[in-house]
């Protein structure tokens, strides 16, 4: 094993040796309830879990228990012993898949999971942004400068506008900032899901490494998964040089500076956040800088937000639980009298865009809101625009138009691709019909 796959064996360790085996981790595991595990045995499953980390192997309950863990973080808070339990999880799904499964078979998994989330980034960020940005965002992060990294992830460049308005709101804070990512800065999710941990020392673990030789002193997280991989897998293992937390937390640190910044004429919102716990003091920050903003109303809205700690991702194993979430928020704000709904993340984002052409609600990522109260912001939501199902005008004319400046062409394959990917995703949507015929028009066209 390596220097770093060792580290990892040390921290699940230490995991098992506080463990008492109470097992209030695994009664409030929202995903072991999902699929019908008997909560009368959670001693005897958390005792396999202490087994399995001491070299024993994962059957029957104990491994259905580790592939429905959706990353709620539910397990940690209710550990008495302040263990991080979904870090311990994470690393003993990690070992079981390693014994379960062949070396070659999980580096092709992880590189077919991989290739397919590349292509679809690429060509939807190719649609929806300038060659500049584009080209600005994928420097590599080794060779920036500035006091404080931005880094996007990968998956937001699916919902670019959110990139820049974040790129706007720390513009108007005056910071010395540069802003990173895309899939040559991945944080090696699939590799680690998947067991390839020789890949994903080359990819995660070595974005995280790029970041400390950049030299800046403070790395803006966006994505909730590389917010958790990057804190439970690499900060964790090694502390970096460099302070690491995700914007929002950062943003409602800096809210003074922020509210003397923000213009007293907003419109008047009456607010639902769709909420996701398990990812730090997200959701608290978000809240904080919502309340903060003049015109708006946040309204509280009973909500299932243990669930998972992001839409889509490792909690799309449970499609129709997914589906009752959005359709319950959906509905409950309706009632409550709520005119707009605020995602917290790109994924949330994707998920309930389309709740336009449904429901009489707007849809807002909480850097819409904030970046509009700066005065700044404005960029079109071309995604919302695809998932609304409507008239794709807007949306062609612009992808025509960056497509070009990216050098990036879209046949009707891929058109065909990314209609079924964009629309079979779990969320809130209207016909697919729509951006599949405007698009595959736009490729017969180039």
């Amino acid at each position: 094993m390596s220097a770093y796959a060792d580290r990892l064996e040390a921290l699940a360790g230490a995991a098992a040796d506080r463990c008492t085996g109470c097992g209030k981790c695994f009664e409030v595991c929202p995903t072991a309830h999902e699929v019908g595990l008997d909560v009368g045995t959670a001693r005897i499953r958390v005792a396999e879990l202490s087994a399995l980390t001491r070299g024993g192997e994962a059957a029957g309950p104990l491994r259905t228990w580790l592939d429905a863990c959706d990353g709620s973080a539910r397990c940690s808070a209710a550990c008495p012993e302040g263990i991080n339990v979904r870090q311990w999880i994470s690393i003993a799904k990690l070992k079981a898949t390693r014994a379960a499964r062949a070396a070659e078979e999980n580096a092709a998994a992880a590189a077919d999971r991989f290739r397919r989330m590349a292509q679809s980034v690429r060509l939807l960020a190719s649609m929806q942004l300038p060659s500049e940005t584009l080209q600005r965002i994928l420097v590599p992060a080794e060779k920036r400068k500035a006091d404080v990294l931005f880094y996007t992830g990968c998956n937001v460049l699916r919902t670019p506008h959110i990139v820049l308005n974040v790129m706007d709101i720390l513009d108007a804070l005056e910071l010395d900032f540069d802003v990173v990512g895309g899939t040559s800065h991945c944080c090696g999710v699939y590799q680690f899901l998947e067991a390839d941990l020789p890949t994903y020392e080359r990819i995660g673990h070595r974005t995280f490494q790029r970041f400390g030789q950049s030299g800046a002193a403070r790395v803006l997280t966006w994505c909730p998964t590389c917010t958790k991989n990057f804190g439970e897998l690499e900060k964790d293992v090694e502390p970096p040089a460099f302070d690491l937390g995700h914007v929002s937390e950062f943003l409602a640190i800096n809210l003074d500076a922020l509210k003397a910044r923000f213009g007293a004429d907003q419109p008047r919102r009456r607010v639902v956040i769709h909420e996701h716990l398990g990812i730090g003091a997200t959701l608290e920050s978000i809240r904080k800088l919502l309340s903060a903003v003049p015109n708006l109303e946040l309204l509280e809205l009973p909500q299932d937000s243990g669930f998972s700690y992001a839409c889509g991702g490792q909690a799309a194993k449970f499609k129709d639980r997914e589906a009752a979430i959005h359709r319950a928020l959906a509905e409950g704000a309706m009632a409550a009298g709520a005119d707009t709904i605020v995602t917290m993340y790109h994924s949330c984002h994707r998920a309930l865009a389309g709740a336009e052409a449904i429901y009489a609600l707007k849809v807002a990522n909480f850097t819409d809101v904030i970046a509009e109260a700066l005065g700044r912001g404005g960029h079109p939501d071309y995604y919302r625009l695809y998932k609304q199902g409507g008239a794709m005008d807007e949306a062609v004319a612009a992808a025509r138009r960056f497509l070009q400046s990216n050098g990036v062409e879209v046949d009707e394959a891929s058109v065909q691709s990314l209609t079924a990917e964009i629309f079979a995703e779990t969320g809130l949507a209207g016909s697919p019909d729509a951006f599949r015929d405007a698009f595959a028009a736009l490729a017969r066209e180039s």
